[in-house]
């Protein structure tokens, strides 16, 4: 049985086709997000079974999860990010206890008790403050490409400390930075750390345990993983294909 899982995010849309009966995933793409949510659902789509070589009458469902899940006009069903993140994943490393998902818009902890099944979660999604967004708009202000940040905060010998998350006072404090000669290194990696602590904070009410698991664009970013670890004292295991948890476990929904 072929199920594809779409997940409608706010900064990319991911579509998985998963094979339940060989337990694989067949094909997997991503693109940015436009402004028609059941536009991009359907690009994706199409992405995706050109990729694997299948048609759509061979897939048996569809689900999207995601900030624009309910606009997919061709989903069979739709699922929460929290829901979907659990089962990718719950199926990837099953041991993992606990999410944590940093994505453009919002940052998720998640707590798992097995098999895929959500305990507890805490949620940031107010501001920027906590998001992939509070380093994309620094690292524009910096002139510095997003993909850099991660290498040059591991770089750093002695990162600064940011002391507010609000984008426009965190903007105001790196440009004193910049002013006083501070190495661009130890001011990424400074944005990295104050962004951990947010994250740290957000989790702390939860019961984090030891099999911690970073899932999401920002996963891909070994700096943040690296401000991470030292904000929750213990180690971190990034999901292979982290950008794509969302869709895999709507796949598997």
């Amino acid at each position: 049985m072929l199920t594809l899982g779409i997940d409608l995010g706010s900064r990319t849309v991911k579509g998985i086709l998963y094979d339940a009966e060989e337990c694989r995933v067949l094909a997997a793409c991503v693109s940015d997000v436009s402004t028609d949510s059941n536009r991009d659902a359907h690009a994706i789509r199409d992405a995706v079974l050109s990729e694997s070589g299948k048609c759509s009458s061979q897939v048996e469902r569809v689900v999207a999860t995601g900030y624009g899940r309910s606009r997919a006009d061709f989903a069979s069903f739709t699922s929460t990010e929290i829901t979907c993140h659990a089962m990718g994943v719950s199926l990837l490393i099953p041991q993992a206890h606990t999410v944590i998902d940093i994505g453009g818009q919002d940052s998720k902890a998640i707590h798992l008790e097995g098999e895929g099944m959500v305990r507890d979660f805490a949620m940031n999604d107010r501001c920027a403050a906590g998001t992939g967004n509070f380093l994309a708009v620094l690292a524009e202000k910096l002139e510095v490409p997003i993909d850099r940040f991660g290498p040059l905060a591991m770089k750093s010998r002695k990162p600064v400390a940011i002391s507010s998350l609000c984008v426009v006072m965190a903007e105001s404090e790196i440009l004193s930075l910049v002013a006083a000669e501070t190495p661009i290194e130890d001011i990424v990696a400074g944005l990295h750390f104050a962004l951990a602590r947010r994250i740290a904070n957000m989790a702390a009410a939860l019961d984090v345990g030891d099999e911690v698991v970073f899932t999401g664009g920002v996963a891909q970013n070994a700096g943040m993983k690296q401000a991470l670890e030292s904000a929750f004292g213990l180690q971190l295991t990034v999901a292979r294909m982290p950008l794509f948890a969302a869709a895999l476990g709507a796949a598997l929904s």
